[in-house]
């Protein structure tokens, strides 16, 4: 069964037939279902349909969930544009509004599988007791409890898609066909800005997967040149109004929204109406501050970030400052934050002169910052 089939026959069997399983196994991504996410899920749960670990019953239906409503998949521009290069129509895939996590753990023997994540958010935290099994390469999380019943793959590398290539290679390496290796090794390429050296995202096993893929399945084309397709089909934004360039790569932390923008924060705050964007989206999701994080790799590597804050917002602000401005001493790492003027009162745009450093290391110290209000508060 090819890719393409399993995505169809799952999908149907989700939507018509599913009260006849008694066992069914998620593999799932993270909120921002960017393409890592979006690409490891979907080829790891293929894989686990055929090669069933030995904790999923054989009689399992295997599920890949893309964490996100269908209408936000759309906004994912650089996912879409990698699923029609592996001609996999949307209406094969299954996204997170559309699956009752409550009642199917109650219903039936659930077990999961988390990928390019580890720590469950709020919304998927009643499969705790079904997670079996994880694959992430962000930083370990030392607030996460899992038992060790719990099979943990977590390492710091720069894209998830590496480890699942890495696993593939090491027990069934004939799974993958030319398509497959592709859309892994595109994935790759665009986590770790083509393995450019300078900006420090690939790690050895990153370097060592690519190399593999390029020789068995012949991927001769230059890296950079596989970067630049997928970061025009990233930013390709010119049909998204700002409100729909904030949740198109966003993930939750800690119950606050922390946007990934396709340009820098300095940049986005020209367009028109994005700073009401940014407002009403702080309104709705009803939290006192935002942290933006820019990125442009359009001819070289820009990052920064930005903190809007309401007035309640206004220590949580001041210790999101601290902890950016000493994350050297906290946590190892060193931005290299200058501040730029936004042109607003109430957003502090900091330019991230350290590009070696991405949002999966802000995550911690906003983490970090929201725990230390709550005890202070």
């Amino acid at each position: 069964m090819t890719l393409l089939e399993y995505l169809k026959s799952t999908k149907t069997a989700f939507t018509n037939s599913l009260s006849s399983y008694s066992d069914v196994h998620f593999v799932i991504g993270n909120e921002s279902c960017d393409l890592d996410s979006t690409v490891s899920s979907l080829i790891l749960a293929y894989y686990l349909s055929v090669h069933k670990s030995p904790r999923i019953p054989n009689s399992a239906l295997v599920i890949p969930v893309l964490n996100v409503s269908r209408e936000n998949f759309l906004l994912r521009t650089d996912n879409c544009f990698v699923l029609r290069e592996l001609g996999v129509p949307l209406e094969y895939l299954i996204y997170r509004d559309v699956v009752d996590f409550e009642e199917l753990v109650i219903t039936k023997r659930v077990t999961a599988s988390l990928v390019d994540h580890h720590i469950l958010s709020k919304n998927d935290s009643v499969l705790e007791s079904s997670v079996i099994e994880i694959l992430d390469h962000r930083p370990f999380d030392t607030n996460s409890k899992w038992n060790k019943n719990v099979k943990l793959k977590i390492q710091e590398v720069g894209s998830c898609s590496t480890l699942v290539a890495d696993l593939i290679f090491e027990t069934d390496e004939d799974f993958l066909n030319r398509d497959l290796a592709y859309a892994i090794y595109e994935t790759i390429i665009f986590d770790t800005v083509a393995l450019i050296a300078e900006v420090g995202r690939a790690k050895e096993l990153d370097f060592a997967v690519t190399k593999k893929l390029e020789n068995k399945f012949e991927f001769n084309q230059d890296r950079k040149v596989v970067y630049d397709k997928l970061w025009a089909a990233h930013n390709d934004v010119s049909h998204l109004s700002p409100r729909q360039i904030l949740v198109k790569d966003l993930k939750i932390v800690e119950n606050l929204p922390v946007p990934g923008l396709p340009m820098l924060t300095e940049d986005f705050l020209q367009l028109k109406d994005a700073y009401d964007a940014v407002e009403n989206t702080a309104q709705e999701y009803k939290v006192p501050v935002l942290v933006l994080v820019g990125l442009d790799a359009t001819k070289e590597v820009k990052r920064d970030i930005g903190v809007f804050w309401t007035t309640e917002g206004e220590t949580l602000k001041d210790i999101l400052l601290d902890k950016f401005n000493n994350s050297e001493k906290l946590k190892g790492y060193n931005f290299c934050f200058e501040e730029v003027n936004s042109g607003y009162n109430n957003i502090i745009c900091l330019r991230q002169n350290n590009i070696k450093l991405s949002r999966k290391q802000v995550i911690p110290l906003i983490k970090d910052a929201v725990l230390e209000l709550g005890k202070t508060g």
